[in-house]
């Protein structure tokens, strides 16, 4: 059974209980109060019938007192009065009675009071019919005699068994309209539910997009507002694991192409030389490019071995580090070739590590090298500002394509193939660059612009205090 009728019935068995206690309990009400002022008319009536026996045997004193007593009940009854009268004697015996056959005198002797005080007893008689009966003594000269009077309480009984009923069908017409507006407010309450629901279900099925964006302020509101927060961090994570298990897929597909090529022409060539007597000059072609191969494979060994290291390492402890130390570093490690770099004069000191900082600048700059010809320019310029400074490489060789710019940073990625590897390139320096570069807490920005230059930027923090450091 959905939630939606369960409510519905949830609410309607509350509202069926509530309404049925409460009709009983006013009905009863309503009965008890009826029969406590009738009650009390019967008291008075008795005493008023008590008042005329008493001076009707007083006045007639000649006659025996139960014929005054047969003469009295007899007027009463030709008056058409309604009264049903019985008078006993001190033994209890039936003196005269107007009662009806179906009061039995075994139920009527019971009600003779020893004490004098008046009496009011409800007794059902043998016909089903309900009678209050007020019982009291008369003083007479003779002797005190019981008056009993009786009231057919039938019509009180029909009267409430009659509103009951009346109650009872018009719950039940109060139920039947509220089971409708139930299950209409239930059916509202309900659908942003089943909006959750179907949007559970689309996002099980790959639909990571799927929202609900359902307004107001109450817990279904909430629910809905957190529902949404926690599908676009499940598509977030989900499009981060999409764009990982591709990188690692694309440099996979890299790596083993940048074994299988060369190693595959190393093994053609080894196994000429190993097959027969060659040429000297073909036996030296074979050696120098198994010799060129081999050294590139080796320092590709390497470059992947630092980028796995620096991969998983934790961000290293910075340091107060002058830029003019880390910039003479940089200097005598670049090859003394053309285009040269024309390094700044700054003495500023920032929060890095000199090593991996040099390693940086390092490969950015044969990385520019290696794209710009002899007689170009290569040149790094600092920008300091009050709490960072800004370190940009500019170079005006090849540039790189717009479409290229978004994946040079990725491993193995070469915009032109075939250059850089007459030039001994991987695909790993501008990887590693961007790894350091995090490591610091920042990262690399390109601009380029094809056949006029590239220009690579990245900012660092500067010291607070004063440092000074010695080559």
């Amino acid at each position: 059974m959905k939630f939606g009728r369960k409510l519905t019935l949830a609410l309607l068995s509350v509202l069926a209980l509530v309404l049925s206690l409460s009709t009983i309990w006013t009905q009863e009400r309503q009965f008890d109060r009826a029969f406590n002022d009738v009650m009390q008319n019967a008291q008075t009536d008795w005493q008023q019938d008590a008042y005329d026996l008493q001076d009707a045997l007083t006045s007639a004193s000649d006659f025996p007192l139960t014929s005054r007593a047969w003469r009295h009940l007899m007027r009463l009854s030709g008056q058409n009065n309604q009264s049903l009268l019985a008078v006993y004697d001190e033994s209890g015996q039936s003196m005269a009675s107007t009662l009806p056959i179906t009061l039995g005198q075994g139920q009527l002797s019971s009600l003779v009071p020893s004490d004098g005080t008046l009496q009011s007893r409800l007794i059902t008689g043998t016909d089903g019919n309900r009678y209050l009966v007020s019982s009291g003594l008369v003083v007479c000269a003779e002797q005190c005699l019981t008056l009993v009077r009786a009231q057919n309480l039938g019509s009180l009984f029909t009267d409430r068994t009659q509103r009951l009923q009346d109650a009872l069908w018009g719950q039940a017409l109060a139920l039947v309209v509220a089971g409708i507006l139930t299950q209409l407010f239930c059916r509202r309450m309900v659908r942003p539910l089943e909006q959750l629901e179907a949007a559970t279900r689309q996002i099980a099925a790959g639909a990571y997009d799927r929202r609900t964006a359902l307004s107001g302020s109450d817990e279904i509101a909430g629910l809905s507002h957190s529902f949404d927060a926690m599908a676009a961090a499940v598509e977030d994570k989900v499009h981060t694991l999409q764009t990982h298990l591709q990188a690692q897929e694309d440099f996979v597909a890299a790596f083993t192409h940048e074994l299988k090529t060369p190693m595959t022409s190393m093994l053609g060539y080894a196994d000429l030389l190993r097959g027969a007597e060659v040429p000297p000059a073909t036996r030296q072609k074979a050696a120098d490019f198994i010799y060129h191969e081999s050294k590139r494979l080796e320092a590709l060994s390497g470059r992947l071995m630092e980028l796995l290291r620096l991969h998983g390492s934790a961000p290293p402890p910075l340091e107060p580090v002058r830029l003019d130390v880390v910039f003479r570093q940089l200097q005598r490690a670049l090859p003394a070739e053309e285009p040269s770099l024309t390094l700044p004069d700054c003495r500023a000191t920032v929060l890095a590590q000199r090593e991996l900082l040099c390693d940086l600048l390092y490969n950015l700059a044969e990385n520019a090298r290696h794209a710009t010809p002899p007689d170009g320019s290569i040149r790094l310029e600092t920008d300091e500002q009050a709490d960072h400074i800004t370190l940009t490489l500019r170079d005006t060789g090849c540039g790189i394509p717009a479409q290229d710019l978004e994946r040079i940073t990725e491993p193995f990625y070469m915009v032109d193939k075939s250059r850089a590897r007459q030039q001994g390139g991987s695909g790993m320096g501008l990887a590693l660059c961007a790894r350091i570069a995090a490591l610091h807490g920042t990262q690399l920005s390109f601009v380029s612009v094809p056949d006029k230059g590239t220009a690579v930027s990245f900012t660092l923090r500067k010291a607070k205090e004063d440092f000074h450091e010695h080559s």
